[in-house]
């Protein structure tokens, strides 16, 4: 068996659980109609029902799908979405796992990455999450700092999000890969700065840091060098200050990934971190609607909750 043939068999019956009696539904545009037609392929040999439906290109991840595709993939009992730019932020998606579709988003995805790590042991990666979820308590103060001048401290809104690629119940829904855990910070009580020196969605893998100054919850200023006056510019065409807001915080997992500068991998890479700015209502108890979600990746964090260390400068030490 090949990786892809291992990568689109871990997706569809490890991950999404896909049984015989079950209908489903793979959503792609121009960029992505070679994976969608891998999936479709073999989806085709386990159920009775087999769809692919192609969106259109987005501009910016959080943009809503048309009105047609929101109201088919409601139809289906499994939604793998395999698009340029991130289907996950958006009301469609959001409603269809309300009426209990069980979704993957795959924004970004490459047959690299699949082959990478897709073909992951996804019981070994749950097992690291499940031993995070212990500690991520409810109303808990969690501090990031780094040695590149991340200092930010924030509290833990309600309970995590676990993304361990298993989206086995009703109206399940994550990313493939997966391979984080993380929260949404509660609303207005992040306070610090952060230093993003890997990869900022929008702009791409840096060679220059991203500074972000954060005040009661939302990005102050953003300083750097020509990424970060771009993505400033950018979220100023946005005229909506919810693209400020911070909106996640979560620790990568999986062991296979690496940085590409694809968001989708790079916020899974074991031993970093990544805040997001925007969009935070696809979170418990996140309130906050934005037009985008921007995930920033940050290297060797330590983490402190509540006092307690629990990473060191990228090694966990629970």
């Amino acid at each position: 068996m090949s990786d892809m043939d291992k990568a689109v068999n871990n997706i569809l019956k490890v991950c999404m659980g896909l049984k015989e009696s079950e209908s489903f539904l793979v959503v792609y545009d121009k960029n992505k109609e070679n994976i969608a037609d891998f999936l479709l392929k073999k989806a085709e040999k386990i159920c009775r029902k087999a769809d692919k439906v192609r969106t259109k290109l987005g501009k910016v991840s959080g943009e809503e799908p048309s009105k047609n595709i929101a109201e088919k993939i409601k139809k289906y009992d499994v939604v793998v979405m395999v698009t340029t730019k991130s289907l996950s932020h958006t009301n469609a998606r959001r409603d269809a796992s309300k009426k209990g579709v069980r979704m993957a988003s795959m924004p970004g995805v490459t047959e690299d990455m699949m082959k990478r790590t897709l073909t992951a042991d996804y019981t070994r990666i749950k097992d690291k999450n499940d031993k995070i979820n212990k500690y991520l308590k409810s109303n808990g103060k969690l501090r990031l700092t780094t040695k590149k001048g991340t200092d930010v401290t924030m509290y833990i809104n309600k309970s995590p999000f676990n993304d361990n690629g298993f989206y086995h119940e009703k109206g399940a829904f994550g990313n493939l890969p997966a391979g984080e855990i993380g929260f949404a910070p509660v609303e207005g009580k992040t306070n610090g700065i952060v230093v993003i020196d890997k990869v900022m969605a929008g702009v791409g893998k840096l060679k220059d840091n991203i500074v972000m100054k954060i005040d009661n919850g939302f990005v102050e200023s953003i300083s750097g060098g020509k990424k970060a006056f771009k993505l400033s510019r950018m979220l100023k065409r946005f005229k909506d200050k919810n693209v400020y807001n911070i909106a996640e915080f979560a620790i990568g997992t999986n062991y296979k990934a690496k940085i590409t500068g694809r968001v989708l991998e790079d916020e899974k890479v074991d031993g970093t971190v990544h805040m997001a700015i925007g969009d935070n209502s696809s979170y418990p108890g996140g309130t906050i609607e934005a037009p985008v979600h921007f995930d920033g990746i940050i290297s060797k964090p330590t983490v402190f909750i509540d006092g307690r260390k629990i990473m060191d400068r990228g090694k966990l030490v629970l």
